[in-house]
């Protein structure tokens, strides 16, 4: 009898995901574990495995296709054996009904006649490569990578089978920073014509919406004296002058604030208020247009530099696009960084169903009036709290906002 391999729920803010590329073909045998197609979720692109052994009797999506969490992408079982018409009609129905909500999402927008396969091939099931009108060979999943960030891939030499290009010859492309300047620029153009949002920007517009519609919000500023961040990132700089980033600071010091204040290192559901147990918390990187906030676990019993380590490799994953599942797990607070930038103060949305998000601005020099009157200048930067009130009151979102003062301004790091 045949097997159903259904897809996987992917992510824990939404069901759909777009089934890239299928990494086998009809009649193929394969083991349990082995990858069967990629596919693209709101946070990374990723496999999916095989959850059982067998030959590959039917595959029933395309790709190029958004499929939700749960439904039959394809059919395993022994070698020669007949595929029963229910399941075929099953999986048929199903892409019908996909192929025509896109369609009339397509009308709706105006775009009908505008050309909608961004890969710009043939997407049959099995397909493992594209080769479109400008003779280059790539993978789906490359040339999805390239046009979200515009690079020419005439430019990048394949390594693949037929001089195929895969994921890795994009990434060294990249990393070695071979990208001509017209793709610089591109990547920096702004046109007048409207262009649809990636599934990760859709996923993010759909989640904050929710948030700020569902999620009473209260919002606390501190100002925190930065000198001794200053003089502790001044006084540890390597021979090459590189020193623990600034972010690293902030997730250390919420780290023990959440492990001290257990009661926001949760979330609400259902008139209760769920421990996330372990302190883990996400932070918000930039990649291109995209934003991401990966996540560091346990950030409570860990070291300064253990930290920045961690950081500082989610920022290469989260700009090289090499962010994995795991990485992309929720944890129960985020923290937010716009100091790189001419921004002295912001107040975030909360990730829900965080119990809530702190940001930062820029640090700039200030007068300040001490208690005793004195005036003196400081590196000083605000710092925003925003709460979900539905589990934080006041009083412990004003003692959260202290505590983070008093460890970054006393840098009591061992």
């Amino acid at each position: 009898m045949a097997i159903e391999i259904k897809m996987p729920r992917l992510s824990q803010t939404t069901d759909e995901v777009r089934l890239m590329n299928w990494l086998v073909r009809e009649g193929d045998t394969v083991q349990k574990g082995d990858p069967l197609c990629e596919v693209e979720t709101d946070k990374v692109t990723m496999e999916v495995e095989s959850f059982e052994g067998g030959t590959v009797l039917k595959l029933l999506k395309e790709a190029d296709t958004v499929i939700d969490a749960g439904t039959v992408i394809a059919l395993l079982g022994e070698k020669g054996e007949k595929v029963s018409v229910q399941a075929q009609k099953a999986g048929e129905g199903a892409a019908e009904s996909s192929a025509g909500a896109s369609k009339a999402a397509v009308r709706s927008a105006g775009l009908e006649g505008v050309e909608m396969d961004l890969f710009g091939a043939d997407s049959s099931p099995g397909a493992p490569s594209v080769v479109s009108g400008d003779g280059v060979r790539a993978t789906r999943l490359v040339r999805n990578i390239a046009q979200k960030r515009n690079i020419d891939l005439s430019r990048v030499r394949g390594t693949g089978p037929r001089g195929m290009i895969v994921k890795a010859d994009l990434e060294s492309y990249i990393s070695t920073g071979d990208e001509g300047t017209a793709e610089k620029a591109a990547r920096k153009a702004v046109t007048g014509a409207a262009a649809a949002l990636t599934p990760h920007q859709r996923s993010v517009a759909h989640s904050l919406s929710r948030s700020s519609r569902e999620t009473p919000h209260f919002y606390l500023k501190s100002s925190l004296i930065c000198d001794r961040i200053v003089a502790w990132r001044n006084r540890h700089r390597d021979p090459n002058g590189k020193s623990v980033a600034v972010d690293s600071f902030f997730l250390f010091a919420v780290g023990r604030v959440l492990e001290e204040m257990p009661r926001l290192n949760g979330h609400y559901r259902d008139d209760s208020f769920i421990p996330h147990g372990s302190v883990d918390i996400n932070i918000a990187i930039a990649a291109g247009d995209e934003l991401y906030a990966p996540l560091l676990r346990n950030v409570q019993g860990k070291p300064l530099e253990d930290i920045d380590a961690e950081l500082r490799e989610l920022a290469r994953k989260t700009r090289g696009n090499r962010l994995e599942r795991d990485d992309m797990a929720q944890g129960s607070f985020t923290v937010t960084n716009l100091g790189m930038f001419m921004v002295d103060e912001f107040a975030a949305i909360i990730n829900p169903p965080q119990s809530g998000i702190l940001s930062v601005g820029r640090m700039k020099r200030e007068l300040v009036i001490g208690p005793d009157d004195a005036m003196q200048i400081h590196t000083v930067a605000a710092m925003t709290g925003s709460f979900d009130h539905r589990i934080v009151n006041g009083n412990q979102g004003a003692a959260f906002m202290q505590r983070i003062q008093e460890i970054l301004e006393g840098l009591d790091i061992p």
